[in-house]
């Protein structure tokens, strides 16, 4: 074959391939654009449809109006920037650049397999422990990637809080309480909580359970030892009142630590080594594959 028409097959094929390039982006471009057409239509079953995770994201910038700034061809990827532009809680109107993450399935249409930038995960104690526990990266910024690391952060959390939760026990206690018999069934008490813990303990409630002479409960009762903050280091009495206790003659006291405010608690950690989330995990490998199977 003479050098000529060698030259003008591969004139051809680049010519081809350019073609075929330019149908790709402009084929992204579009489902970018058909994706955040079904965010300003709250359409979040169509959204999943483009974008086969989007349900791993609990919260999303909406999307009053969106432009395609570029199209960029990496490797299999096909990445959009888009120029999103938005009103927020405080009606502000606000823009803000997103990148979706697109390749070319089988029947030859287009689906986004990850984004960054569609939500923020700055205010999350998820992401805040993620980042501590070594769970997530500090300079991944992909969303998937992250969300993935903040479902592990959740696991650690919860973990680390079941830890917490004995030491508030052991380190805040009851002091000093007694309970007496009243009129019609009735019962009071009165005690002193001591705070040790190391924690200022908003909302602490107690328990006092009634039981017989064998030991058998007959009733509880609960109620707030105090909505304030009680210090590390201080103490606090309270009283309380039970309106029918039957024929108990025995009873014990708990205290009753708020769920969200011991999981808050580990949210604020700083003292992380950033091994934990490695080490937790090399421990409980089943968790991570049960979190890898709900991610993906």
């Amino acid at each position: 074959m003479r050098t000529s028409q060698l030259l003008c097959l591969a004139s051809c094929v680049v010519l081809i391939s350019s073609c075929s390039e330019s149908k790709l982006k402009k084929e992204a471009s579009a489902t970018a654009l058909q994706f955040f057409q079904a965010i300003r239509n709250s359409d979040e079953a169509k959204a999943a449809v483009l974008y086969p995770k989007f349900s791993n994201l609990t919260t999303y910038y909406k999307s009053d109006s969106a432009l395609v700034k570029g199209v960029v061809h990496l490797d299999s990827l096909f990445i959009v920037t888009v120029d999103n532009h938005f009103t927020n809680g405080f009606g502000k109107k606000t823009e803000k650049a997103i990148y979706l993450l697109l390749k070319t399935n089988e029947d030859e249409s287009m689906s986004i397999v990850n984004s960054s930038g569609l939500t923020d995960f700055a205010s999350d104690d998820d992401y805040k422990v993620g980042l501590g526990t070594g769970c997530i990266a500090k300079e991944d910024t992909l969303d998937q990637s992250v969300l993935f690391g903040m479902a592990k952060a959740s696991t650690i959390k919860v973990d680390q809080a079941a830890e917490l939760l004995n030491k508030l026990h052991d380190g805040c206690t009851v002091s000093g309480w007694s309970w007496e018999s009243g009129y019609a069934g009735s019962a009071s008490g009165k005690g002193i909580v001591q705070n040790q813990s190391g924690f200022s303990i908003p909302r602490l409630k107690y328990k006092v359970i009634y039981k017989d002479r064998i030991g058998n409960e007959i009733t509880s009762d609960d109620g707030y030892i105090s909505y304030d903050p009680i210090e590390n280091g201080s103490s606090k009495s309270f009283t309380f009142y039970t309106s029918y206790v039957g024929d108990a003659s025995k009873a014990s006291i708990v205290l009753d630590f708020d769920p969200d405010l011991v999981l808050d608690f580990v949210g604020q950690r700083a003292d992380w080594t950033g091994n934990e989330c490695a080490e937790y995990f090399d421990k409980h490998p089943e968790e991570l594959q049960a979190i890898e199977a709900k991610m993906h």
